[in-house]
């Protein structure tokens, strides 16, 4: 075996777990659902308009709702054809539905993701080239106090300053990726190379951006996936709290009208994300591995 296939094998190992972990989290979510307070109450069993008649029909068309192990696999060969199932809370094809919000999700964790980034690097750069203690007091105080706010509450004070769901999540995003931008940049600048590189007399810019910079590359990659998987977290609650019409937003109404479908379809897209998101972030830490090597 080669040193190109070892890396090869990992990635591959690592997608067939991929796998497995997406069908095994769709299937805790549909009986989680059935196992919640008041699985078996529907709101339109209340509904005094509807006839006895009626009641009975909906009942038995979502009979098969209620066995997890029975719904699931069906729901699975469903969605392999491209059918996903339909809302029984909006009426409408799961697919539709999610298609119809997936863009106003993606622009607002994007633009969280982007802005988190660039304001955690800024203040990481800034303390370690400084040296100075007022730039990292500062940031780790805004990073400390961010990190023990709940994302619903950071949500709230956006609302009420009138600030899209992408301010929301950014402030999510940067206290987790600040500490480790700080501490990898520390750590590159005290390396041996770094040293050599200022003892020739290189600028202060070309160290930094040519010497430091690329140290700490490989375990930021690692910082990128999992970040990616707190902002799509974060969207639930924003977004609900927020009123954007997203698949947070989305979530939090299936949650609240027990709409097994459309709960089940949306943890396997976001299990999904997660682990394509940490999957491309392996490859490229192993391809990084490969090149050093």
């Amino acid at each position: 075996m080669t040193t190109t296939d070892t890396p090869l094998l990992q990635i591959a190992g690592r997608s067939v777990r991929a796998v497995i972990i997406l069908l095994i989290s769709g299937l805790l979510g549909a009986a989680l659902i059935r196992m919640a307070p008041g699985a078996d109450v529907d709101e339109q069993d209340l509904d005094p308009r509807l006839s006895t008649e009626s009641v009975e029909s909906l009942r038995r068309e979502h009979a098969g709702e209620r066995n997890p192990l029975t719904f699931y696999p069906r729901f699975i060969a469903g969605l392999l054809r491209g059918d996903a199932g339909r809302s029984r809370l909006f009426g409408q094809p799961v697919a539709q539905l999610i298609g119809e919000r997936i863009p106003t999700t993606v622009r607002s964790v994007v633009t969280g993701l982007i802005a988190g980034w660039c304001a955690a690097l800024l203040l990481a750069g800034v303390s370690v080239i400084y040296r100075s203690a007022a730039p990292l007091l500062i940031s780790t105080l805004l990073s400390g106090a961010l990190l023990s706010v709940p994302s619903a509450v950071i949500a709230v004070v956006c609302l009420l300053l009138d600030l899209p769901p992408s301010a929301a999540i950014s402030a999510v995003v940067f206290p987790r990726v600040f500490p480790h931008a700080y501490q990898q940049l520390r750590a590159g600048l005290a390396q041996p190379h770094v040293t050599m590189a200022r003892a020739k007399g290189l600028s202060g810019a070309r160290v930094f951006f040519w010497h430091v910079v690329p140290a700490g590359f490989g375990p930021m990659l690692a910082l990128a996936g999992v970040s990616i998987t707190l902002a799509f977290s974060a969207s639930i609650p924003v977004e609900a709290l927020a009123d954007s019409p997203g698949v947070g937003q989305l979530a939090w109404r299936a949650a609240l009208g027990r709409d097994i479908p459309l709960l089940v379809t949306i943890t396997l897209l976001l299990t999904g994300v997660t682990l394509v998101a940490n999957l491309l972030s392996d490859i490229a830490m192993l391809r990084v591995r490969v090149r050093a090597i």
